[in-house]
């Protein structure tokens, strides 16, 4: 009996295997029917109905490497927050959102391709940079940060934030991690975006804490 997938099931399906086959064939070598074969029974007619092209489901499979719209929109609407204090929330977002991270885990070989690292890049930038833009603006008129050119400062935090932790580009070991997001911490603090505070890094050794965890217990 065919298994049937609800249009959430089925989109999740289609970008899994295709993940799948872009990290094993590439996905120049990657067509249409050979995604529908690694689908449990459905159709190519399935496969069209969510995405129009293979450019289509290569973007999707880059957008999850960001957190979801309905996150990011969670975030900037949370009224009590500072703008500092929704810059740091987007950044654990994109560091600790489950859906992202099991995203990333499944992915993450995929920014060795210089098709996908470039595609990476642009959307991170096109989805994550206006919404930090918007922060700053926001942090200087409540005082929690002090920056000029909002826009570009942004761009500059989105690079040490996000590009300058890319493992295929700049590779980390658990120490030189913690030591990067110490060098991150002064860069930022020096650029007026105090973003990576002592609570932050709490935080942050906090969620590592408990991934490692998660992991120790499946072994």
């Amino acid at each position: 009996m065919v298994k049937k997938y609800t249009a959430e099931e089925a989109k999740t399906l289609i970008l899994d295997v295709s993940t799948q086959l872009f990290i094993e064939n590439g996905y120049e070598k990657t067509s249409i029917s050979d995604i529908v074969k690694g689908l449990d029974g459905l159709t190519k007619g399935a496969v069209y109905h969510h995405f129009s092209s293979k450019d289509e489901i290569i973007d999707a499979v880059v957008r999850r490497f960001i957190p979801n719209q309905d996150a990011l929109v969670g975030v900037m609407a949370q009224t009590d927050l500072t703008g500092l204090e929704k810059i740091q929330a987007l950044l654990f977002e994109g560091m600790f959102n489950s859906e992202a991270s099991q995203s990333r885990v499944l992915s993450f070989t995929l920014l060795d391709n210089p098709k996908f690292f470039s595609m990476y890049i642009q959307t991170t930038n096109e989805v994550m940079a206006p919404l930090v833009e918007a922060c700053l603006s926001e942090g200087n008129l409540d005082g929690s940060v002090s920056v000029e050119h909002p826009k570009q400062m942004a761009e500059l935090a989105i690079l040490i934030l996000s590009t300058w932790f890319i493992q295929a580009l700049f590779p980390n070991t658990a120490e030189t991690f913690f030591e990067k997001i110490m060098a991150a911490k002064t860069v930022l603090e020096h650029a007026g975006m105090p973003i990576i505070s002592d609570e932050v890094l709490t935080k942050i050794d906090q969620e590592i804490m408990k991934k490692v965890a998660e992991l120790n217990d499946k072994d």
